[in-house]
């Protein structure tokens, strides 16, 4: 029975003695964040209370050489507290965003538009160009040299006029002759009646149809003084605007009725593109169009005060495309007659993703962008595009709603991924 006593004694004082060692090598459970932090994990194990004392009476070996607590090797995961945000976060410091333009935005589900995206051409308005035409045959001779092609000129401006003093048929100086012939036959006429009249030798309708006839013809007198003075025509600018286009050399010889110059009033122009008939059925529900110039810059219809004038509602033979036409306000960086890529929007009953353009990185035809997992961790996510209307781009895959992507700056994080790649010690380590 004593023996049995001792055996248990002993089985008793080891199971306590591996529970001690046990809870001195337990690591504290602690919360990594995504700060910088040091952590001063000096662990001293002071074993002193592990030796085991055992009464006289317990007469037995009690080898504990195999319970040798060695905690030279004690390593503690949580206590080392090294985060790198995951092997393929992006570290990109508070410091750093502060020194650019940086901006994140969060993703949100929203109304798509349906995007036709296609080319289109800036023609002048209607009452925007003005086309000047010879009145009379003759030499056409421009007003000086500086009348070329873009000039900016003022209404009422002299142009060019037409010297046919010396054609034989249609002479301006016979007609002034006659003009002013018949200016003073009509004003002596008038005169003489006017003394009858007071004698009442005529009646008072007699003198109004001599004024009537002096009045015509010092009309005429009058806009021969002015228009074709020493036997030229002189042309004026109808409207005030620029020299679209010279149909004539100066100094030849044109006929009455010739077009000679084309004066462009730039302030108004139109915008017209031409859509495949498939797109008929949703043009009744065009909300806008962004208008992208060949510099790259793109404008709304809002920015250029525009409007849609029209569509097409049918289609012929030589031309089976559907004609739409806008009206935009010049704002002096459009010029008339050059093609511009446009975007028109029309109403959808889908929702999706949109994302700024400037918040897209491409990298050898993959599409990506960059999701902000902590206030200076990144994280490279690959994407699927969508439509675009200029401004902004349809997510097809890749994100999803409540996401947080950097729209302004990207390219500076792709830029900081390239430089972690190349230097070992750039993780996010402490």
């Amino acid at each position: 029975m004593k023996r049995i006593f001792l055996t248990i004694a002993i089985a008793v004082g080891l199971i306590s003695c591996g529970n001690n060692s046990q809870q001195a090598n337990k690591p504290t459970s602690q919360q990594v964040d995504c700060h910088d932090h040091d952590h001063d994990h000096n662990h001293d194990h002071d074993h002193s209370a592990h030796e085991h004392q055992h009464s006289a009476t317990c007469n037995h070996d009690h080898d504990h050489d195999h319970h040798n607590h060695d905690h030279s090797d004690h390593s503690h995961q949580a206590a080392v507290h090294s985060h790198d945000h995951g092997d393929d976060a992006i570290t990109f410091s508070v410091e750093q965003q502060n020194k650019i333009d940086f901006e994140v935005v969060e993703t949100v589900s929203e109304p798509l538009y349906q995007i036709i995206r296609t080319s289109a051409q800036i023609i002048p308005s209607q009452e925007g160009e003005k086309i000047l035409t010879a009145t009379t045959s003759g030499i056409v001779s421009f007003e000086n040299k500086d009348i070329v092609p873009g000039l900016d000129v003022k209404s009422g401006q002299t142009l060019f006029s037409i010297d046919n003093d010396n054609m034989a048929d249609g002479s301006l100086a016979v007609r002034r002759q006659e003009i002013e012939a018949e200016y003073n036959k009509a004003k002596s006429e008038y005169e003489r009646k006017q003394s009858l009249a007071e004698d009442k030798i005529i009646s008072e309708s007699e003198l109004l149809d001599a004024e009537t006839e002096y009045l015509k013809a010092k009309k005429q007198y009058e806009n021969m003084l002015q228009n074709y003075p020493e036997g030229k025509t002189l042309h004026r600018a109808s409207i005030t605007g620029s020299i679209k286009d010279i149909l004539v050399p100066n100094n030849s010889y044109v006929e009455a009725g010739q077009p000679i110059m084309t004066l462009a009033q730039n302030g108004k122009l139109y915008l017209r593109a031409d859509l495949q008939q498939k797109y008929y059925p949703i043009l009744k529900d065009i909300k806008t169009a962004n208008i992208k110039t060949p510099d790259g810059t793109v404008y709304s219809l809002n920015d250029l005060s525009g409007r849609l004038i029209s569509y097409g509602k049918s289609t012929d033979v030589s031309n089976p495309l559907i004609p739409i036409t806008f009206e935009i306000k010049n704002n002096g960086s459009i010029i008339p007659g050059s093609f511009v890529e446009i975007f028109i929007t029309a109403e959808s009953d889908k929702m999706g993703i949109m994302l700024p353009n400037t918040a897209i990185v491409e990298e050898m035809g993959i599409y990506c962008v960059f999701v902000q997992t902590c206030v200076d961790s990144f994280e490279k996510r690959l994407i699927t595009k969508g439509v675009t209307d200029g401004y902004n781009t349809q997510i097809l895959a890749g994100l999803k709603a409540g996401e947080k992507v950097v729209s302004k700056g990207a390219i500076n994080v792709k830029l900081a991924q390239g430089s972690a790649a190349l230097d070992p010690h750039a993780g996010h380590v402490h």
